[in-house]
């Protein structure tokens, strides 16, 4: 894999990101005002679409160059925080629908709540609650329906990953790490047995063909492991956009949609900036650590004296 194009691919990805999420909240500010139309926003919505499309397409492109999808299971590129929550080189795409789940019951309680009180005046003209965002009973129908096929697809995907997992240990790995311990032992014995010690030279002395390198049949192994990687990276970006898309264009209102993925590009910035800013006050030596410690001891001394 080359590492410089996929480091240069993912800062695209973020700059369209930044550069889409300004677009979204403007938007978003036009729709509230009244100043834009339905489809305005469903231009901006696909402008959106059409961003994560061609994201997914390079990554596509990087993995077909020669089918290694390991780097993009825990990209170099990504903060050990980052890296922790991805799965399968991004986030789950049932944690879009659960996002939505979030920004809907947003101002639900208030909503209720005066529901519940004007509810009890006589021709009162009441609203029901639908929380910020109002999203109908018959939209979270959909998004049920959505949610439960597309978590059915995510865990169908995570289980050919922790397949992958079983054979790469099963076959040929722990065979070939049993026949390098034999080998390893027979060795000694001899060794020993002709008064080295296991010693040779003041090294521990090696079978032929152990420890110097990788054997082809391991090679294959990892070779397989790397497509079978690729290929699961690949199917989980076309779920994770599929999902995005079915949401955006086919059960949520050009407005909704506009919030939704300004909420959901938001949470990826701010992870992104707040797991950088955490690494990057870690690596910076602390005021009350050793060496401030160390220089206050040095500093006392020399005014005790």
């Amino acid at each position: 894999m080359d590492m410089e194009r996929s480091v240069a691919c993912y800062r695209q990805w973020i700059a369209g990101q930044e550069s889409g999420l300004a677009e979204l909240e403007a938007a978003s500010a036009n729709a509230a005002a009244g100043r834009a139309t339905d489809a305005e926003l469903r231009a901006v919505v696909e402008r959106c679409m059409v961003g994560y499309q061609s994201y997914a397409a390079a990554r596509r492109a990087e993995l077909s160059r020669d089918d290694d999808g390991t780097a993009f299971i825990a990209p170099p590129w990504c903060t050990a925080f980052e890296r922790s929550v991805l799965w399968l080189g991004g986030c789950r795409p049932t944690l879009t629908i659960r996002l939505l789940y979030n920004l809907s019951g947003e101002g639900l309680e208030a909503q209720v709540e005066d529901f519940v009180v004007n509810g009890r005046r006589a021709g009162g003209d009441v609203t029901v609650p639908r929380g910020r965002m109002g999203i109908t009973p018959g939209q979270l129908a959909l998004i049920s329906d959505l949610h439960c096929r597309t978590l059915l697809r995510e865990n169908a995907l995570s289980d050919r990953l922790a397949t992958l997992h079983e054979d790469i240990a099963d076959r040929p790995l722990f065979p070939i790490v049993r026949q390098r311990a034999t080998a390893m032992a027979q060795l000694s014995a001899t060794a020993a047995a002709a008064g080295h010690g296991g010693f040779v030279d003041g090294v521990v002395a090696r079978p032929a063909g152990v420890g110097g390198g990788v054997d082809t049949e391991v090679e294959a192994a990892l070779r397989r492991y790397k497509e079978g990687m690729a290929q699961l990276v690949a199917e989980a970006d076309e779920l994770r956009m599929a999902t995005a898309r079915a949401m955006a264009t086919e059960i949520l209102t050009p407005r909704q949609a506009v919030e939704m993925l300004a909420a959901a590009k938001q949470l990826h910035l701010s992870l992104r900036d707040w797991s950088r800013r955490t690494e990057a006050a870690g690596s910076q030596p602390q005021p009350d650590g050793p060496r401030a410690m160390m220089a206050n001891t040095t500093s006392a001394a020399h005014r005790n004296t």
